[in-house]
């Protein structure tokens, strides 16, 4: 049995939040979850990640079925990103008000036993199983770029002054590409998604712990006070699915 649970909060900095989330169970091993964080502005970051946020979730509610192949998620969750980014980025064309906006979005599809995840930008998926946890994600960002060719170590990364410059976003472009990936999802198992505002306070040896402790009170809650009592720099999203 699946369960969903997600919150978000602006942040002790920022006057208006631009993270969305979206949790829907379908059936008992059925569902979806997503993470927008939007970018280019006040209003046109808001605009952003509502629409890409409305758009998949729109496709997923419509064309999620149980028993479809692997290949049927794949094809669906692909085709539900494209169609956002189209959305977005005639928006940013038509109106000067919009233009350079995007979002960042993680989204992840249950079904049966298996997990399937597709992501832009920054925002982050993570894979809880017994004591450990896995980000599952790479971040599509300068940074990362710079860890991946050896010119940064990972600790040198976490304070680096470009390390929210990303390098894809849903509506910058023309097209988008996402990565896409599969994963075994066994009962007990459960994944965090989550925006750039708590990844960004997160130990890879405490995540595990916190995400349990968030599943024992049935709320995302301690995660956002968590990012909050660090400094709440940025806009704090997460959201915890479950099985069994």
């Amino acid at each position: 049995m699946l369960k969903a649970t997600g919150e978000t909060h602006k942040g002790a900095v920022r006057r208006q939040n631009q993270d969305i989330f979206r949790c829907n169970i379908l059936r008992s091993n059925l569902g979806y979850a997503m993470v927008c964080d939007g970018m280019g502005g006040e209003k046109a970051g808001d605009i952003a990640s509502a629409v890409t946020t409305e758009v998949v979730d729109r496709y997923l509610r419509k064309g999620l079925k149980p028993e479809m192949s692997v290949n049927s998620i794949r094809s669906l969750m692909l085709s539900a990103i494209s169609a956002a980014n189209a959305i977005v980025y005639e928006q940013s064309q038509n109106d000067p008000d919009f233009s350079g906006m995007g979002s960042t979005l993680v989204l992840a599809v249950i079904s049966g036993s298996m997990l399937h995840i597709a992501h832009v930008g920054d925002s982050r998926i993570y894979m809880i199983a017994g004591e450990e946890a896995v980000q599952l994600t790479r971040d599509h960002s300068m940074v990362q770029m710079l860890v991946d060719r050896g010119e940064l170590t990972p600790d040198e990364a976490e304070s680096h002054p470009k390390k929210h410059y990303i390098t894809r976003a849903v509506g910058v472009a023309p097209r988008v590409d996402p990565d896409y990936a599969e994963y075994p999802f066994p009962e007990r198992n459960a994944i965090l998604l989550c925006s750039d505002g708590l990844s960004n306070y997160l130990k890879a040896e405490r995540v595990a712990s916190q995400v349990k402790d968030c599943l024992k009170r049935g709320s995302a809650r301690p995660l956002i006070d968590f990012a909050l009592k660090q400094g709440g720099a940025d806009n704090v999203t997460a959201v915890l699915v479950s099985a069994g």
